[in-house]
């Protein structure tokens, strides 16, 4: 049997182009899947970012405010800023009838991340116990917290 390599049909190199363009879609199909999956990671690591920068603003705001020196609490917010370092901390009486607590609260500047911790109000002074940081409004409603 003779084979005869340099007779050439219509359709020798179709099957090959098929395979190579086939290939490049597979390809262009896996780029596109990791672009988007690179781009949710990215999506994902600017917002933790975001929380833990606000986290430390408004925890640095709770320590700030420990150290300042207070008038005695009221039914409504009495805030206090540190322009420097952009620190923002308010106090009001608290409503829990457990103990004379004061509610701190501490705010990330421009940003609606607030921390809360419970105090005691001693000499114009805050007297925080430990454990008794929050990261939400302890007061029954809502509506105390504004």
């Amino acid at each position: 049997m003779k084979i005869d390599f340099n007779s050439t049909s219509a359709s020798s190199g179709f099957s090959t182009i098929i395979m190579v363009i086939i290939l490049m879609v597979v390809g262009l199909v896996l780029l596109i899947g990791l672009n988007l999956l690179i781009y949710s990671w990215q999506k994902a690591i600017l917002m933790e970012n975001q929380y833990y920068r606000q986290f430390n603003q408004a925890n640095s705001s709770l320590t700030w405010a420990t150290t300042q020196n207070w008038q005695v609490p009221k039914a409504n917010w009495h805030c206090m800023t540190e322009p420097t370092y952009q620190l923002k901390a308010c106090i009001k009486r608290s409503l829990l009838k457990v103990d004379n607590y004061v509610l701190v609260r501490g705010a990330a500047e421009g940003e609606d991340f607030f921390l809360y911790t419970l105090a005691h109000f001693d000499n114009n002074r805050l007297i925080v116990e430990k454990g008794h940081w929050l990261d939400y409004c302890p007061e029954k409603k809502v509506i105390f917290c504004e």
